[in-house]
């Protein structure tokens, strides 16, 4: 990573601003540390982070806030809006920034009319507006009201793909100009990598979860919750030919109990193996031969990028995210209700191995380029260089 210099002789405050606390935990503890690095106080505001000891090393005061699960509740707009305010007026910070939707909107809104002197740039990055094209109209409509009306309030939004950029260039009340497209939050390219796993630690994982050697490993690592679409991963699956492929699920949620009932009424026992909550996702991933995902949607999911890092080529729906981080030539992308062609691309994996080596190869390639982890960084770094600039 390029070491950055001080952004300028006074130091500088940011609070990063999540729903809960394992937002900040799983995606945006390197973001705290580089700027901490460069002599910036980070806080974290979050629904219960004072309780998370594993936060204490990357930031420094953590506040909590009992957001509700609705942005336009009255708890919120009343008492966990006049927290943030008070937090923040108090904690003199430059940028607050922002990074799930109810604290995005809570905090926004809390912050609104704050005299300028001591109002903070407001950023917002969005991992994944909660409209999208192809979506019921009373879901569209609410989420993009929403959204609409918050986006006077905010002085740079942030997206991780081209639909939502152009979204969010779309909804008014923000200059185009301060609408901005970085694509995620980055993969570490050293840790996800062809060379970072042996073989025997990929057998290993292979024994653990009774795929054979000869098995083509399709894994799928998402939540167990209805938007990742697993019923449609298993309808596919159902329709392959090639008996070898064995589908791996990675991950744990509100839908276990569904998809385990769909999985044996399907007849797909015996092609399906449970790898629960996991943390060697690089030897994991270093065990299979693909990744799949066909999500109803998403931002740009961080287990794609891992896969493409760890030269794992992608079989997915042309989701929004999922497509941009996959482009032409680092899987299969299909239509994203085919469930014939979903087939027919895992088929297709299973029969050109070399095939998956090229796509595999062209994924690491990709995943240097345009996700690692040391670029985004940058790109943040030089978004808060303008944002302070901004506010000179």
């Amino acid at each position: 990573m390029a070491t950055a210099a001080p952004h300028d002789s006074r130091r500088r405050a940011a609070l990063f601003v999540t729903t809960v606390p394992v937002t900040l935990e799983a995606f945006l503890v390197p973001f705290a540390d580089h700027f901490r690095a460069l002599g910036w106080r980070v806080d974290a505001l979050a629904n219960g982070a004072a309780a998370v000891p594993q936060l204490e090393a990357h930031f420094g005061a953590r506040f909590d806030v009992a957001w509700s699960r609705s942005p336009l509740a009255p708890s919120n707009l009343l008492g966990a809006a006049q927290r943030v305010r008070e937090i923040v007026t108090a904690g003199g910070y430059d940028i607050v920034h922002l990074h799930t939707p109810i604290a995005a909107f809570v905090t926004r809104y809390a912050l609104r009319n704050l005299p300028s002197a001591s109002r903070p740039v407001v950023i917002y990055t969005c991992h994944g507006f909660h409209f999208y094209r192809g979506q019921g109209r009373p879901g569209h409509a609410f989420f993009r009201t929403m959204e609409r009306i918050a986006a006077p309030w905010t002085d740079y939004l942030v997206t991780v793909n081209r639909e939502d950029f152009e979204a969010a260039r779309g909804l008014g009340g923000i200059a185009a100009d301060r609408v901005r497209l970085i694509p995620g939050i980055g993969v570490d390219t050293r840790r996800f990598s062809p060379d970072a796993v042996t073989g025997n630690e990929a057998a290993a994982v292979r024994r653990g979860l009774q795929v054979p050697k000869d098995a083509f490993m399709l894994t799928m690592v998402a939540e167990l919750a209805p938007v990742k679409r697993h019923m449609h991963v298993l309808r596919a699956l159902a329709r392959v030919r090639n008996d070898s492929v064995t589908l791996v699920l990675v991950g744990d949620g509100p839908s276990a109990s569904l998809v385990r009932e769909r999985v044996a009424a399907l007849g797909l026992t015996d092609r399906v193996r449970w790898a629960g909550y996991r943390r060697d996702l690089p030897a994991v991933l270093a065990a299979s031969d693909t990744l799949i995902l066909a999500s109803e949607r998403e931002g740009l999911n961080r287990s794609v990028l891992e896969a493409m890092a760890s030269g794992r080529p992608v079989i997915g729906t042309d989701t929004r995210g999922i497509v941009d981080a996959v482009g032409a030539d680092a899987g299969w992308i299909v239509a994203k209700n085919d469930v014939d062609a979903l087939a027919e691309a895992i088929d297709a994996a299973a029969a050109g191995p070399s095939e998956v080596a090229r796509r595999g190869a062209a994924a690491r390639v990709r995943a240097c380029a345009e996700f690692a982890l040391d670029g985004i960084i940058d790109a943040y770094d030089g978004l808060y260089r303008e944002a302070l600039a901004s506010r000179v």
